[in-house]
């Protein structure tokens, strides 16, 4: 019961903040007042875990039976500005004039605006390689149209909040950064789909790769949101967080930033690297035990032409220019380990194309490096209702596996969030991820094979049906419109076509006879 109320009150701030923070949105595109609220959340938390780690090393370097004793005060107050201190657990030394209660003081002048921006600056001066550039610095920006009084509004809003203390501070930190995420990318349509994948998707993936302790990878990041999921998972598992080692690349600026930011938030840090994955992967020569992603969907002008023809990643052949897909689904597979497991979104499409992409398409799956469909409902995506499905891979599948893929439809599990929008359970999420851990364990195929919703299909099944990974075709059940190829639509556009020509026929005589009959000739 104190759960679900620790997850109510969090909620109830939420909504709170979002309901106060919302009013000034009318007076700023909301592209840019994402970023002024965003930074605002984070300079608040690197100040409250600073404080938080100082008055743990006070308590350590003045407690005469501890081994961190320090017995001069001087000493004592030296080394509290001893950054070495403060790293070591992830936590960021904030200088005065970086200092929220700095900002705080002086929330109501009317320079606030440069001693944000002050602020920000200082951080970067003395973490360039964590911080440089990572939150923006437009709190002086005239685009940005918000007086000195509505910054000191948005200082005291977050002053006025009480987070509490410990892992617990830091967590509703984080959930109302990811809250505001979702917020701003509901505001931004299908623009914000960009920089922010929904929670149930990346908790979806994280739970069935079942990601523990090792390496993770993002090669198209946005705002981090997998990488939240993958240390949420650890820490409701009782695993150490700072045993998952997180690399990602993003090649726009801003949700690169939003990434940083949202790691900040949690007190770690990840490999963030900014750069065009397509053509300038920046982890060209690196595998990974986890590689996950929600790239951009069937991605036009991607750059086929500029493919180097050496390029090992796309070994299965290079994509038409007009869908970048399987460029990204190649990419994924490639930054395994041998033993790693990849688990991705991708747009349905990719399931029943044919031409390049159906060839690309036959070869993987000969090499058996699928083995897992997940055909998700529609509406998942913030202001986006584009149907999409979750692949999993593997470079190497345990011997039970081997020339096996598990078909999950999916479609029908959902609970609606809005009129646009729709979510996984954390029940529909178990339901899915049982079914991957009975085919890991090596359960039998009566075990897990559900009619309707779940079926361990053979590489001799898939090839039968013309290597189509729809996962209507496999758990039996009514094909819907979007399951269909490009083929059997026509064939099936034909038909009605057809018939409707031929009742147009019929109608035309009757229409004739009727003329006839009234002494008039057609």
């Amino acid at each position: 019961m104190k759960t679900e109320k620790k997850k109510d009150t969090i909620k109830e701030l939420e909504k709170k903040l979002w309901t106060a923070a919302d009013k000034l949105r009318k007076k700023v595109e909301v592209h840019d007042y994402k970023y002024v609220v965003l930074g605002l959340i984070f300079l608040r938390y690197i100040s409250y875990a600073f404080d938080q780690k100082k008055k743990e090393l006070e308590e350590r370097f003045s407690n005469s039976e501890s081994e961190f004793y320090i017995k001069d005060p001087e000493e004592r107050k030296e080394a509290l500005k001893d950054k070495d201190f403060y790293l070591e657990e992830g936590v960021l030394y904030v200088p005065e004039e970086a200092h929220w209660d700095y900002l705080r003081r002086n929330a109501h002048k009317e320079n606030i605006g440069q001693l944000i921006n002050r602020a920000i600056e200082i951080l970067e001066e003395n973490y360039p390689e964590k911080l440089k550039d990572v939150v923006p610095k437009i709190y002086t920006d005239p685009r940005v149209n918000l007086s000195h009084e509505d910054l000191a509004y948005l200082i005291d809003l977050f002053t006025d909040i009480e987070f509490g203390d410990g892992h617990k501070a830091r967590d509703i930190f984080g959930e109302v950064y990811e809250y505001f995420l979702g917020k701003f990318a509901e505001v931004e349509g299908k623009r914000g789909g960009e920089f922010y994948t929904p929670r149930s998707l990346t908790r979806l993936i994280v739970k069935v790769l079942d990601v523990k302790c090792g390496t993770i990878f993002d090669p198209a990041c946005g705002s981090g949101g997998f990488f939240v999921s993958a240390l949420k998972k650890l820490e409701e598992e009782g695993e150490d967080r700072y045993c998952l080692e997180i690399h990602g690349q993003e090649a726009k600026p801003l949700p690169w930033k939003l990434c940083k930011m949202n790691l900040a938030i949690r007190g770690v840090t990840g490999d963030i690297r900014l750069g065009d994955t397509y053509h300038d992967d920046k982890f060209i020569n690196e595998r990974f035990d986890y590689v996950v992603a929600n790239p951009p969907f069937n991605d036009s002008k991607w750059g086929a032409d500029k493919v180097n023809p050496n390029d090992p990643r796309y070994k299965y052949g290079v994509p038409p220019d007009n869908n970048g897909n399987f460029a990204w689904i190649q990419i994924f597979i490639y930054h395994l380990k041998p033993t790693g497991k990849a688990g991705f979104v991708m747009a349905n499409g990719a399931l029943s194309v044919g031409g390049i992409e159906e060839e690309i398409r036959k070869k993987i799956i000969e090499d058996d490096l699928v083995y897992g469909i997940v055909a998700c409902p529609p509406k998942l995506f913030t202001n986006v209702s584009l149907p999409v499905s979750v692949w999993f891979c593997r470079k190497q599948k345990p011997e039970h596996m081997k020339g096996k893929v598990l078909f999950i439809y999916a479609k029908d599990m959902y609970e609606p969030v809005s009129r646009k929008q729709v979510t996984f359970t954390e029940e529909h999420i178990e339901r899915i991820a049982e079914k991957f851990r009975l085919f890991e364990q090596g359960a039998s195929e009566e075990e897990i094979n559900e009619i309707g919703f779940a079926k361990v299909a053979t590489i001799d099944e898939i090839r039968e049906k013309g290597y189509v990974l729809t996962p209507g075709r496999y758990v039996g059940i009514k094909l819907d419109e979007d399951d269909a190829t490009f083929e059997e639509k026509m064939k099936e556009y034909s038909r009605e076509l057809s018939e409707l020509l031929k009742k147009e026929e019929e109608l035309t005589e009757k229409v004739k006879e009727v003329f006839k009959a009234l002494g008039f000739e057609i």
